[in-house]
């Protein structure tokens, strides 16, 4: 028996279908029975949905008629589901939309509707600092393979993700902006903050919201170095943005001997593309540890953290362990301190217990490098000197932890700034490969023990160039003369204290 349906160009065989072989184009379940089915092109529909005429009308339920469309995403108006749906209803003189499940349900029964009803999807919208348009609240239902495939034809994407926190929306109450493509948590939303006090990125100043309506520029965050799509947070002082998952990202501040300043550990979520200074890859799907101010990012298992550690207050070995997340919870804790951890970075883990720590808590003291690191200071010094190790040489030094490889660059002419006497050189230098951390031939060689380094660079962000600039001392004209800088602002010739 042949059927022409409304809905597609073919004429239907009516047959068996086996389980799991089509999908209905209508209700979208799996056909399991016998079915109207065109074989050429894969298109198979139930008989009591292909059953359904192309336009309905139920005054009780709706005052118009509603007439079917093909291909659509919607937020049904009686069930309040947000779906991608091959046939929907929608109204001939409003915005009314019922999905195909809905609209057989008042055919066969009125009363049916109610079963796909819930009490917490009564329609509501509102408006929200973070979109310009009115916001309508529903229930994000998993799809099929066929509604994923028309989602994906529509959206360009394959996952549905709240624009606050990045985590996927399916099985959630939110709420959409369907022509912006625009979906947030209910839960994100209600419980968005007017300001960040403290965000691990920028704990100096208030963070406060804004939105983006029609940003004609890029806008990209100052954590991830993603675009910023939708709304963010802001710093006016520094003209800094923020997503809001990066603004309230969990992490944890670590000192290290490997870099000057403290090291933000950060999970896969923030990290992609990132390349490692000390291995220099960028695949990494594993936490990193991060300096935002100097763009300093190494991994764990590129310094020398110790694999276990035996810790005064827990009773069995700890071992340094992937990111993981404990089976069936979304609340992440550490053991020793109680406060929430993020499930994205590098934990102290105990099988035996299953104890966990953050790696900061238990490694309260300052980190040391291994003393196969470290090599001897004076037989270095005796092997400069006599120059057996010749221009791969490596030293050691008493104010710096780590060993410094020589490197001879004077065809390049590279320009740096040296750590000791903070001159601005060229040429030859010796360079630390896991921090920023360079010294000229002569604060390399030098016996003087008072000659203080350095903590912490002097490093800005100037409008008038798009890198980095570093405040230093003009000493390369005492030692190439003719080596001629002059100033970007005043085109005069530089001296005393600059910034390069």
């Amino acid at each position: 028996m042949k059927f022409q349906h409304f809905s597609h160009h073919h004429k239907l065989i009516f047959r068996e279908a086996y389980e799991e072989e089509y999908e209905c184009a209508g209700c979208l379940d799996v056909i399991n029975g016998p079915a109207y089915i065109c074989e050429d092109e894969g298109f198979a529909m139930h008989k009591v949905c292909a059953a359904m005429p192309p336009q309905i009308q139920k005054d009780a339920f709706h005052p118009h008629p509603l007439k079917f469309k093909l291909v659509d995403i919607i937020v049904c108006d009686a069930c309040r589901r947000f779906s991608a749906n091959y046939i929907i209803y929608k109204c001939i003189y409003c915005e009314f939309n019922l999905d195909f499940k809905c609209a057989v349900a008042i055919i066969n029964d009125e009363n049916e509707i109610a079963k796909r009803d819930d009490e917490d999807l009564r329609r509501t919208t509102t408006p929200h600092f973070s979109h310009p348009h009115q916001l309508t609240r529903c229930k994000v239902s998993p799809m099929s393979e066929l509604g994923e495939n028309i989602f994906k034809t529509f959206w360009q994407s394959s996952k549905l993700k709240c624009v606050a926190c990045k985590l996927e929306v399916q099985g959630t109450l939110s709420f959409i902006c369907l022509p912006c493509k625009f979906l947030i948590h209910e839960s994100c939303m209600n419980d968005m903050p007017m300001q960040v006090l403290s965000s691990p990125f920028h704990p100096h100043h208030i963070l406060h919201p804004r939105p983006f309506f029609n940003a004609r520029e890029q806008v990209r965050c100052y954590a991830c170095r993603k675009k910023v799509n939708g709304f963010s947070f802001y710093c006016n002082t520094c003209d800094a943005d923020f997503h809001v998952s990066c603004a309230k990202y969990r992490t944890r501040a670590t000192k290290h001997s490997c870099h000057p300043h403290n090291l933000l550990q950060l999970g896969k979520s923030i990290i992609k593309g990132i390349s490692c200074h000390a291995c220099g890859r960028k695949t990494c799907n594993d936490s990193i540890f991060s300096c935002r101010k100097c763009d300093f990012n190494v991994h764990p298992k590129c310094i020398p953290l110790p694999s276990s550690f035996e810790h005064k207050r827990h009773l069995h070995p700890l071992t340094l362990t992937s990111p993981f997340a404990e089976d069936d919870s979304r609340d992440y804790y550490c053991d020793m301190c109680e406060t929430e951890r993020n499930p994205e970075i590098h934990v102290y883990y105990c099988a035996e217990c299953n104890y966990i720590a953050h790696i900061d808590c238990v490694l309260s003291e300052v980190l040391e490098p291994p003393e196969e690191m470290l090599l001897d200071p004076q037989r270095m010094e005796e092997n400069f000197h006599d120059g057996s190790l010749g221009s791969e040489m490596i030293l050691s030094v008493s104010f710096h932890p780590h060993p410094l490889i020589r490197n001879d660059d004077y065809e390049e002419e590279t320009i740096f700034v040296c750590d000791r006497c903070e001159e601005l050189c060229i040429g030859s230098r010796y360079s630390c490969k896991l921090c920023f951390f360079d010294l000229d031939n002569k604060c390399a060689t030098s016996k003087d023990e008072t000659q203080k380094v350095r903590e912490v660079k002097t490093i800005v962000n100037h409008f008038s160039h798009p890198h980095l600039i570093t405040r230093c001392k003009i000493g390369i004209l005492q030692t190439e003369p003719d080596f001629d800088l002059t100033c970007m602002a005043c085109r005069q010739r530089l001296c005393g204290i600059i910034y390069a």
